[in-house]
């Protein structure tokens, strides 16, 4: 079980929790997409990271969304309370807090990590309250297509750091700070332990549409790995896929943000379509 949550765990409400954003640049996300207002979009980091991580999003996601990103415990700024080290602790500790923040129609969006805790999520959501508006899973297998089954929270730390240089996404002159990747390694550590130590919770599949997102040469997650995830939904799979490897995302921040919005505005008028 997780020790009890401090305030800086939980979710974040990112226009306010990052440095004041003068607006979303204009660009295909606004309007132009028919997105309406009143939708929340729930956001879920990757191993390791945190709520900030997706602070290139926010210039690019419609102005009138509500943007929540969550900062699981055992962050850097609260090493001293447990981590979650399944996605049953993790959406077991994440399911009350997001209950208590919805109101209104949602969708939740994770990446790596993030994307295995917000298909769980999901699901569990969905099976006493309303269910997310949409779901997009971002540089994460399959379920049972990891091609590496290794159990990285058991390496040390100079592989830990070795890890974090490879995949990409942490500045090196950060890597040289034993101060500060030492709390790093760590906090990737109990992640990874969600990680690799996922099997998928029994129960029925999504019944809302599903958008998968993939960088063309992540070697954990490439567009292959992660085309089964259409199984896992009854209703529609969209597949997204740019250049370059695990943290595409964030060089692509923009067109990202410009598919997401296309597919939430998709699945929010199927809603609307008359049932033959």
């Amino acid at each position: 079980m997780t020790a009890p949550v401090r305030p800086y765990a939980g979710w974040k409400d990112l226009r306010r929790f990052l440095a004041p954003v003068t607006g979303p640049e204009p660009g295909p996300a606004d309007g132009a997409d028919g997105a309406q207002g009143g939708f929340t979009l729930l956001l879920v980091h990757h191993a390791g990271g945190s709520a900030a991580a997706f602070a290139p999003f926010l210039r690019h996601l419609p102005a009138d969304w509500r943007v929540l990103a969550v900062d699981l415990p055992g962050r850097l700024m609260a090493m001293g309370e447990g981590g979650c080290r399944s996605t049953a602790e993790a959406v077991a500790w994440l399911a009350p807090l997001t209950r208590r923040v919805l109101d209104g129609p949602y969708g939740v969006f994770g990446h790596s990590m993030g994307a295995l805790v917000a298909y769980e999520l999901a699901r569990e959501l969905s099976q006493d309250g309303p269910a997310p508006l949409w779901v997009g899973l971002s540089g994460a297998p399959a379920p049972g297509h990891r091609p590496d089954r290794a159990q990285r929270h058991l390496w040390s730390r100079e592989r830990l750091t070795a890890f974090m240089r490879d995949l990409g996404g942490t500045p090196e002159e950060v890597l040289a700070i034993p101060d500060i990747v030492g709390p790093m390694v760590e906090a990737l550590r109990g992640d990874l332990a969600v990680v690799d130590t996922y099997e998928e919770h029994p129960g029925p599949p999504l019944r809302v549409p599903l958008s998968l997102f993939t960088g063309e040469d992540d070697p954990v997650a490439h567009p292959g790995l992660a085309a089964p995830w259409a199984g896992r939904t009854t209703a529609a799979t969209a597949r997204h896929s740019w250049p370059g490897g695990h943290f595409y995302l964030f060089d692509h921040a923009a067109a990202v943000c410009h598919s997401i919005g296309r597919d939430v505005t998709a699945a929010r008028n199927s809603l609307l379509e008359p049932r033959t």
